[in-house]
């Protein structure tokens, strides 16, 4: 006796969905005023390799996204740190553009994190 496989989705068993980052959610950007001149540095580093000039993500900017993940617990993911990214504020205090998901993605492998060392270490 064969039995044909079932499959059903019962809704409200996935995983809840997390609410999206704020602005009132977010605390650290003092620290910002004195990290982000220090990151401007790396800003072209990493952009040889976008030969059609399109790349809005630079390396400074990066640093700053990650480092306001590090500052912030409830940015949990590279998806909370692309919503806080389209947060006014964050543009304003740390000067970069909205970070699409496949940048932030292509960040780590195209930015060559050694640079950070004359700068950290």
């Amino acid at each position: 006796m064969r039995f044909a496989p079932t499959s059903r989705i019962i809704s409200g068993m996935g995983r809840p969905r997390r609410e999206r980052v704020r602005e009132d959610q977010l605390h650290g950007f003092k620290h910002f005023k004195l990290l982000t001149p220090i990151l401007e540095r790396l800003h072209e580093d990493g952009c040889q390799c976008d030969r059609a000039g399109h790349r809005i993500l630079h390396y400074d900017q990066y640093a700053d996204l990650i480092l306001l993940y590090f500052f912030n617990p409830i940015v949990t993911s590279l998806r909370g740190i692309q919503q806080a990214s389209e947060l006014k504020k964050v543009q304003r205090l740390l000067g970069c553009p909205r970070a699409a998901l496949g940048s932030l993605s292509e960040a780590a492998r195209v930015f060559d994190a050694d640079l950070l060392v004359g700068i950290i270490g």
